[in-house]
Order: structure tokens, then sequence, then C-alpha cells
């Protein structure tokens, strides 16, 4: 349990029943139903009925926020300039916030990616509000979700413990969703679902999203940030599922969320990126950058130029 000494709380949209189990978490007054990953816990909803608040930013696996300490974990938020060079957005990524806690950023566009989604008629994990906490100076943010009753774990949505038919699926319509949501509405970012007890999904993980606009970005850097997005969401199940070595779970599963714009997309394609853009141009500011070398290398790939060619018009063309 928290009991963590700190100098104030703020809450921003967060309902008023809603405040006072979270207070109540942070003062180490309210014993918690779930410790979920290393900076998130569940705690009863104020209405009951089996409806859970989660706080994302609770503190370090289940204790206090570790002020003034930073994550060191990774993985960066790229962002792509106008020409596509790759720029650390520090406060999007995860050693933007201290351990066990959130960034500014990130509480906020969990908050706003939920209500904007909704708007839309997506079914989304509600993000209720959020808040930060204040200690010596240095703040920390969180961000509350409301989650209904039944609804799954987050290893409840991985393989094996969802059959391997169901994980196919998800690891093939994550792409058609992330794919639509730039092309369409101008969001570009990874999420993941989260099942509810009557087998509905619903998006959940929505920090990570930026709003494209054609002043701040080209094609190009519309490309590179939808690639990104959509090779950081692949790597977790490649990583995991070579660490499986487990021959019901095709090799290539990675790539199946490719085929929402490139239907015959190989696992040779994204080797290909992955070596010849993701290392040298993607996970630090490249030293010696060619826009030109750069463009070539995105329109000479079956990947890449699919989101070349299905980039909104109202992006300048290299």
């Amino acid at each position: 349990m928290q009991g963590h000494r700190f100098d104030s709380i703020e809450f921003r949209h967060v309902p008023e029943p809603c405040q006072a189990p979270v207070r109540a978490w942070f003062e180490g007054r309210l014993e918690p139903l779930k410790v979920d990953g290393t900076r998130s816990v569940h705690i009863p909803h104020p209405e009951g009925g089996g409806r859970v608040l989660k706080i994302k930013g609770a503190g370090f696996a289940g204790g206090p926020v570790q002020f003034g300490v930073y994550h060191n974990t990774g993985p960066k938020a790229a962002q792509f300039d106008f020409d596509g060079r790759m720029m650390d957005d520090v406060a999007s990524g995860w050693d933007g916030a201290f351990e066990g806690g959130a960034s500014f950023q990130q509480a906020v566009t969990e908050c706003a990616m939920s209500k904007r989604l909704a708007s839309l008629g997506y079914a989304v994990v509600p993000c209720i509000g959020y808040g930060r906490l204040t200690k010596d100076g240095l703040c920390s943010w969180f961000a509350v979700l409301d989650h209904e009753p039944g609804l799954r774990t987050d290893s409840d949505m991985m393989y094996p413990d969802v059959g391997i038919e169901e994980w196919k699926r998800l690891n093939t319509i994550i792409g058609e969703l992330m794919f639509t949501l730039g092309v369409q509405h101008d969001f570009i970012g990874h999420c993941w679902y989260q099942g509810t007890a009557d087998g509905r999904l619903l998006i959940r993980d929505l920090h990570p999203f930026r709003y494209a606009d054609p002043m701040n970005m080209s094609q190009v850097s519309w490309v590179m940030q939808l690639f990104y997005a959509l090779h950081i969401r692949g790597n977790a199940p490649r990583l995991l599922g070579l660490k499986r070595n487990d021959p019901a779970e095709p090799r290539d599963l990675h790539v199946w969320q490719y085929r929402a714009f490139c239907p015959d997309v190989t696992l040779e394609d994204h080797d290909e990126l992955r070596h010849e853009l993701v290392i040298p141009y993607m996970l630090n500011p490249p030293e010696h950058f060619a826009f030109d070398r750069l463009v070539r290398l995105l329109k000479g790939n079956r990947i890449t130029a699919a989101l070349m060619e299905a980039c909104p018009a109202k992006f300048a063309r290299a």
C-alpha cells in the first residue's frame, strides 16, 4: 500500500465520487484489489457492482512514486520532422516519467484520446480524468480509467492465455484499426485491446498517440510516424514469439497487421525495413541524413510504398 508522503494532489475531470478512493490510495488508506504491472493499481469503484478504477501512474510496483528517479526502460517516443528525421519526444516516452508515475503528456493524451475516440463511435476503456501529485517541488501525473465488470486482464489478451486463433485475429485487426485512425482521423500511435465479459473488444493504452497535421508533417514524416507505431506494436509479439518458439504461432505473425493496406506483405518485406529503415533512421537521430535516399527507401519497399500511397492528399508530397 502506498503510505507515501506528498505535498498535494490535484484532479482534472475526475468525477468527485471517484476522487475519494484515488486520494485514499495515495494516502495509504486503501488496499489495492490488484497491482497491475510496474505503475498501475486497481481499486474499488465507488458505485460497486464489480466496477474497478485503474490508476495508471499509481506508484512503482504497488509502492510509492519514485520522485526524482526516472524510468530507464524505453522505448523512446520517436517523432519525425517534415523531412523524416527522427527526434526523441522525451515527454511522450516511458523515460520522461518518474518510476511508478506518468508524464504530463501521457496522462493528458490518455484522457483526450479516450474521449475523442468514444465521440467517434469507437469502443474504448474510458479514461475519466487525470491528476498530479506534488512533492518537494516535483510533480508526477496519473490517469484514472473506469473498468466495467468482468473486463479481462492484460495477460488474458496475450497468447497463450488467449487461444491461438484469437491471437492471430487480434494481431491482424489491430493493423486495420491503427491504419484507419491515421488515414481517416489523423491520429497516429499504437494501442491494444481489452476484452469484455460478453466478448466485445475495447481499445486501451492510448497515451502513445499524436495528432498529425499537414503544417508540421509531410507525406514522408506521416509514413515514418505510422510505420514506426506499427513496428513498435508488432515488435512485442515478435520477440515473445521467438522466446516461446511455439510451432502453433506463425513466425510472421507480427507482419499480419500490415495486411490492412498491403495484402501480399511478406516477412522479408518487414525484415528489410527493420534493417534498412528502423535501425539507421528510427532508433536515434541519424548522424548523416539524406532526404532523397530516405524517400527512395520508402518508395522501394511494399509496406512503406503502400503507406505513401494511402497518406491523405493534404500532406505535402515528396
